[in-house]
């Protein structure tokens, strides 16, 4: 016996392999809909090609019980593409999935989505948080999300500190970072789905209510990896425009401008912005901690 079939977009990146992995060993069908297979040798996991340039997902969805959509396409940096790929692609999706009769659909966004958000991966996330909302599904927003082999923003940070020498601190030492343990994601999203249809129509902030500071992450990042590693002040702006001109060369820099401008501007108060409250799912999101 299965709970049913899980459409899940984004199975082959960080956050929806570790969803993928959650639901498969709850009893879930998994359907991986992502370009290339993920890795993740499970029975009761398959996978359907799926690209978010293409808006052709009614065969994907044909017959899920379930669609969680995780998938973003970072490949793109003008705002006409990522509107055009992600946002577009988003709303098709959740058309289809409409289409489909299916009625548990939940978004996985980011605390990087809110009105104000000055990085345009924040104000893509939020136009796709109200294509889910206007369809009727669920909205979590996950603050960063860590774990033993983390990656996405986690390890992004944690990659810089292992390749530089010094650590140049662009965002303010104190500034406020909320997060959310990988387990204690995949498990909400768990009981959301298990408890609908009351989570439909909301949005959900995933994270603990112990915040800490960039900085305390930054040195627990350091002494875990690189404990000899130099901190040394630089304006953000200097940082983001060094960025800026590696990425216009062709370069790949080793942290993308945009998610440095989602830090900066951050949210301050992302856990007032959620409309449905988490305590009732029985979830209790740990603080952040590498001991």
């Amino acid at each position: 016996m299965t709970r049913g079939i899980c459409a899940l977009t984004g199975a082959s990146g960080y956050v929806g392999s570790r969803m993928a992995h959650h639901l498969t060993d709850v009893g879930w069908e998994v359907r991986a809909l992502c370009r290339s297979p993920p890795d993740i040798p499970d029975s009761h996991l398959s996978h359907v090609p799926f690209d978010l340039a293409d808006a052709s997902a009614s065969a994907a969805l044909d017959g899920a019980d379930a669609l969680v959509h995780a998938a973003y396409d970072f490949s793109h940096r003008h705002w006409s593409d990522i509107a055009r790929v992600n946002v577009g692609g988003s709303r098709a999706l959740f058309a289809a999935a409409q289409a489909a009769g299916i009625t548990r659909i939940v978004c996985v966004s980011t605390v990087a989505a809110f009105p104000g958000a000055r990085s345009l991966y924040g104000r893509a996330k939020l136009a796709i948080e109200r294509a889910a909302l206007d369809v009727g599904g669920a909205v979590i927003r996950p603050g960063l999300v860590w774990g033993p082999q983390g990656a996405a923003m986690f390890g992004a940070l944690r990659t810089a500190i292992e390749r530089l020498p010094v650590i140049p601190l662009v965002v303010p030492a104190d500034l406020s970072v909320t997060s959310v343990y990988e387990d204690d994601l995949a498990m909400f999203l768990e009981r959301l789905l298990d408890g609908w249809p009351e989570g439909a129509g909301h949005l959900f902030v995933a994270a603990s209510e112990e915040m800490l500071t960039f900085g305390e992450l930054l040195r627990s990042l350091a002494a875990e990896h690189a404990p000899n590693r130099r901190f040394v002040g630089v304006p953000w702006v200097v940082a983001w425009l060094g960025l800026r001109t590696l990425e216009a060369c062709g370069a790949t820099p080793p942290f993308p401008s945009d998610r440095l401008l989602s830090l900066v501007h951050t949210d301050s108060d992302p856990l007032a912005r959620a409309t449905g409250p988490t305590a009732c799912y029985g979830v209790k999101f740990r603080p952040f901690s590498l001991a």
